[in-house]
């Protein structure tokens, strides 16, 4: 009963609740420009994709419900992605051109990566949340993966890396709650440690604000703070970020 009566108050506040365990409502529909299409597809189960990326990098992702108690929620995500044609179509010279060309020495196979994780939402005061996660992932290929297979970018590197490596440790702590009227925050970052790698660590920090302008609309702005270990060494990247989210 508080658990059901904690979630109600949460989802009429409109709470960025997708990095913490709580899921959408059953019917409950959510998108965003830099954002993944979230469906309530039961109470106990949710579906995500990015419909913009997935024309490049087909993904899919469900979060379900585990045990839970009245002070913690608890849910597990599972995430699969195929970036074999976002591969294919930066491999070339010139503009665009982001990996090694085709060569008959350098060809990309089929690729699928799962990303499995457990998440823990907690209850901090009055509707501020603190969720912890830990995962792992990994890539199974259809051929031999050449080692300068990756994006040497933000974001990229640290999620392709894993391709020539055994499998990549996640964990993460993530904080959201309202601040004044209708705005509210959402900050969090992961660790990750790739084994098998010479390039093993990486973190990754969001910090955002939003501002729920209208009852199932919001505002988000904010940073993304990346650090990576690269081939050619250590790089730290700060990236600004806008987005604009819907509900329904």
């Amino acid at each position: 009963m508080l658990i059901s009566l904690s979630f109600s108050i949460l989802l009429s506040m409109k709470l960025p609740l997708d990095r913490t365990a709580i899921l959408l409502e059953k019917g409950q529909k959510e998108i965003g420009i830099c954002h993944p299409y979230r469906l309530g597809r039961t109470d106990d189960i949710e579906f995500s994709m990015h419909p913009i990326l997935g024309f490049i990098i087909p993904n899919f992702k469900m979060k379900g419900k585990l045990m839970s108690s009245e002070k913690s929620t608890n849910a597990y995500s599972l995430k699969l992605t195929y970036p074999t044609p976002l591969l294919k179509l930066v491999q070339k010279e010139g503009i665009g051109g982001l990996i090694t060309p085709n060569t008959d020495e350098v060809s990309i196979p089929h690729i699928i990566v799962s990303d499995l994780r457990i998440l823990s939402t907690r209850w901090i005061k009055e509707n501020h949340l603190f969720t912890m996660s830990a995962g792992m992932a990994f890539a199974v290929s259809l051929g031999e993966i050449d080692s300068r297979m990756t994006i040497d970018l933000p974001y990229f590197f640290s999620r392709m890396n894993m391709y020539n490596s055994d499998f990549t440790l996640m964990t993460g702590l993530y904080f959201t709650g309202p601040l004044w009227k209708n705005l509210g925050y959402d900050s969090g970052g992961e660790l990750r440690y790739t084994i098998g790698s010479d390039q093993q660590i990486s973190f990754e920090y969001g910090d955002y604000l939003f501002w729920q302008f209208k009852p199932n609309m919001k505002i988000m702005v904010g940073y993304d703070l990346y650090f990576a270990e690269y081939p050619f060494g250590n790089q730290w990247d700060l990236i600004p970020m806008f987005d604009l989210r819907y509900s329904w």
